[in-house]
């Protein structure tokens, strides 16, 4: 059962209550008592007023409710457009819960009436699928609501990232960015993470590297946070002294507190999408972000041509942001042809392994070394797809040593 999403359905329809008799919701899908009295309770009020809601949810529950934990719901600020995806997400849950109560009462007590009930549960599965109906009655109530509310910003990183992309990383945003080896992509995709994460402390991280295990990758985090070189913290962190090992200490607190989670033993398409959707169901509206590090090392079983893996990989990633209204950045090289011109500034053609990348991508950009630039310390991100905004350069100062980007 997923609190959130329920609590979220519950806010919207607090504030869009001409959506309750448009919707395809039954009360009895609902996993948590209070919420389920409290969609009953909009239901059976006339006014909709939500004292009226408040009045009708105490006739109907026995388990008090606080006045303002009702208020709390209706303003919080969702997306409208949320609405049919939290639904869909909430009769899965429903089905779930019924499917796993059938297989349990079977096997505790294989009769033919219980092998029929579990059939029957069975075939209801076809029509728990999402059906897509056309229709523009959400957009254009999303579209209006902006009109006298404040569009909810992205997740911000960088404040020039920010700037270029519209105000964040937003819902339904997959964003590649290709570099060549060596370039400095991971301590990129670690300084998104850990900007996300002190920006916002709701912000939830998953972090799925293909390349690296755990231990390494909190060795790049911590020299993010602390300055130290990740050489030093594998290899002679013993040899440092009292004052940068508490340092170390304090920051390690820092990272288990926070609501960044590290995959290392993950591999397949359906383990990282699998992962995603556990995680993307539960966390607040606006509040996740995946990294995917990277995308070239992500295997689907069973399909031996690279090219059409890749795609997979690509078109999966992009359903999954749209289902669940998040971003994703997934990292990925740039072919080897790039070294052989003269100009190597990248090209959208440089995407290593398949077009897909480009197509299926909202946002793509590029980390390189600029050739007009006269330091080996200056990383740039060219940004050479954005179908919400514009292309643009942004510096950075790149120290390696201490994991470190900096928009000049």
């Amino acid at each position: 059962m997923n609190t959130e999403i329920e609590k979220e359905v519950i806010g919207i329809l607090l504030n869009h209550p001409e959506k309750l008799e448009a919707i395809p919701l039954e009360s009895d899908w609902f996993g948590y008592p209070e919420y389920r009295m409290l969609f009953e309770a909009m239901r059976k009020s006339i006014s909709h007023d939500l004292f009226d809601v408040y009045g009708k949810y105490n006739q109907l529950s026995k388990t008090p409710l606080d006045f303002s934990a009702v208020k709390s719901m209706r303003n919080e600020f969702t997306l409208v457009s949320q609405l049919n995806n939290d639904i869909q997400l909430i009769r899965k849950s429903a089905y779930n819960r019924q499917l796993n109560s059938a297989i349990a009462e079977y096997q505790a007590n294989p009769f033919s009436e219980n092998e029929q009930v579990l059939r029957e549960v069975l075939a209801k599965n076809e029509t728990v699928e999402s059906v897509d109906n056309g229709r523009l009655d959400e957009a254009v109530e999303e579209l209006k609501d902006s009109l006298t509310h404040p569009k909810p910003r992205g997740i911000s990183t960088f404040k020039k990232l920010d700037s270029v992309l519209g105000g964040g990383m937003y819902g339904s945003m997959l964003f590649t960015i290709g570099a060549r080896p060596s370039t400095g992509k991971t301590a990129f995709s670690v300084n998104l993470a850990y900007e996300a994460l002190m920006n916002d402390k709701e912000v939830e991280v998953d972090f799925f590297t293909l390349e690296m295990n755990k231990q390494e990758m909190l060795n790049r985090f911590i020299s993010r946070m602390t300055g130290v070189s990740s050489s030093m913290l594998r290899s002679k962190a013993n040899e440092l002294n009292d004052i940068v090992k508490s340092l170390i200490d304090q920051s390690t607190a820092t990272l288990l507190n926070s609501k960044l989670r590290v995959y290392d033993g993950l591999e397949t398409l359906g383990e990282i999408v699998q992962t995603i959707r556990k995680n993307a169901s539960k966390a607040k509206s606006g509040k996740y972000l995946a990294i995917i590090d990277y995308i070239g090392l992500v295997k689907v079983p069973n399909v031996k041509d690279r090219y059409i893996e890749v795609g997979e990989v690509t078109r999966e990633l992009k359903r999954l942001t749209n289902e669940f209204n998040i971003p994703i950045v997934a990292l990925s090289q740039l072919s080897r042809g790039i070294e052989n011109r003269q100009d190597k500034t990248p090209l959208l053609s440089d995407l290593r392994e398949s077009g897909s990348i480009e197509q299926d991508s909202n946002v793509v950009a590029f980390l390189h070394r600029p050739q007009k630039v006269d330091s080996d310390r200056v990383v740039q991100l060219s940004i050479r797809k954005n179908r919400e905004g514009e292309l643009a350069d942004i510096n950075f100062t790149f120290i390696g040593e201490e994991m470190t980007f900096k928009e000049v």
